[in-house]
């Protein structure tokens, strides 16, 4: 029960979630001409970018076996654009190889902050600290949520409605048609974090330009963590080189609960549980980090808003690769 009045809102387009996803679809519907409001839960977007400092751009370049001929890339758009705006703004380091590929790392803050500069460049209306908790149905048609925010519940309605939150928040509440990871299974959380403190050209000159660690890298963690000594169940670390002098990101965390289960993040506890227990494991990686004579000067960890969440609901269609490489949708 909310005693208080309901502001309505009335907009062509609402969107909920201000990750990448709800941030293009906001900019791409404004710049046609529609008003559009984008609803966000935090002070800022960004979503698992951002308040999950994933960090790094990837999807850009082609995939090869010619790691000599060096990043091609082949995707363009709006993705493009919003990195040629972190790179003005000195958010964006220089391609890093990634395996097959290459990846981009972006600084956080000034990710939010193109945000901000883009999204009112084109007059898309944002509402920050707000959260959707319930839908408006006509038929088996969102026409609007209801939306909480400090000052009271938003009555906002719309032509057209996104699920941008990244959980198919919206067509749960709907009662539309979802899924679960790869028939219920999903993958488990990563904690991300930053160490500050690292000799970034000694790192890697020992360990090489792939943001892949070598086995090596592995073989030490799962030597380490078989004798005891640290608690490490993940073997196989991606370590980048930031915008920020002597920084690396550090992707090296797989987060399980306590008594060792798998997690799903949509349900309550397992998202707790994915809390608290990716900064316990987050501070093992470090302490062990701290203990190679390369990374030995690593003394601090920047951690995440909110724990990365790698799979869970979806809704909607499924874009399967063949289709997607012949522009269609199955």
């Amino acid at each position: 029960m909310d005693v208080r009045g309901s502001i309505r809102v009335d907009s062509d387009v609402l969107i909920v979630g201000g990750g990448a996803a709800g941030v293009a679809a906001a900019i791409a519907s404004a710049r046609q001409g529609l008003s559009v409001t984008l609803v966000e839960r935090y002070g800022f977007c960004g979503g698992g970018a951002v308040a999950g400092l994933s960090g790094t751009v990837c999807g850009l370049y082609e995939a090869t076996n010619n790691i000599a001929a060096g990043p091609q890339q082949v995707v363009f758009g709006f993705a493009d654009e919003f990195c040629r705006r972190l790179e003005a703004m000195g958010g964006l380091g220089a391609p890093l190889l990634y395996g097959k590929t290459w990846a981009r790392v972006h600084d956080p803050l000034v990710w939010r902050e193109a945000a901000d500069a883009m999204l009112r460049e084109a007059g898309v209306r944002v509402i920050f600290h707000a959260v959707a908790q319930s839908v408006r149905m006509e038929g088996d048609k969102v026409e609007g949520l209801g939306i909480w925010t400090k000052q009271g519940p938003v009555d906002a309605r719309a032509k057209v409605v996104i699920d941008a939150s990244g959980d198919a928040d919206v067509v749960a509440m709907a009662g539309l048609p979802n899924f679960i990871g790869d028939n219920g299974a999903v993958q488990n959380p990563t904690m991300i974090f930053r160490m500050m403190g690292v000799d970034v050209e000694r790192f890697v000159g020992e360990y090489g330009v792939d943001t892949i660690m070598p086995e090596k890298v592995s073989a030490m963690i799962r030597a380490k963590h078989n004798a005891g000594d640290y608690k490490l169940p993940r073997a196989k670390i991606w370590l980048f080189p930031t915008t920020r002098p002597g920084e690396l990101l550090c992707n090296c965390t797989r987060v399980i609960g306590p008594d060792g289960r798998e997690l799903n993040t949509l349900s309550y506890r397992d998202f707790t549980d994915a809390e608290i227990e990716g900064r316990l494991q987050a501070r093992e990686y470090r302490r062990r980090c701290c203990q190679d004579p390369v990374c030995v000067a690593g003394h601090d960890l920047r951690r995440v808003v909110e724990d990365p969440i790698r799979q869970d609901r979806g809704g909607g269609v499924r874009v399967r690769r063949g289709a997607c490489a012949q522009g269609r949708l199955d």
